[in-house]
């Protein structure tokens, strides 16, 4: 296999962050506005992929999803591809090449 690179999500660099067993909290602290944004539940389980395997691309990132919460990627796909959203747009992810999956 070739090796080519995709966009690869990962934590953006001036967040600081802190977890307990109810989710996470996070906050830009690039930006003089930003409010602290909490992660329960699934969103918690996403930001955990992004620290502990970022960059990782979307299509990785859906099916650890799924296989953790044995549902189907069609089922969770929007509301993932609409949380990678709102945390790039908090300031809070980013992307990068990251290498394919082979």
């Amino acid at each position: 296999m070739g090796h080519s690179e995709t966009q690869g999500w990962r934590i953006a660099d001036a967040v600081a962050w802190t977890s307990n067993s109810d989710g996470i909290v996070a906050l830009d602290l690039a930006s003089e506005t930003a409010h602290p944004t909490a992660l329960l539940g699934t969103a918690a389980f996403v930001w955990e992929e992004l620290d502990a395997n970022g960059p990782i691309d979307a299509e990785q990132l859906l099916t650890n999803l799924a296989t953790a919460y044995e549902v189907d990627v069609e089922q969770i796909r929007a509301d993932v591809i609409d949380l990678l959203a709102h945390l790039r747009d908090g300031g809070l992810a980013t992307t990068q090449a990251a290498p394919a999956a082979e």
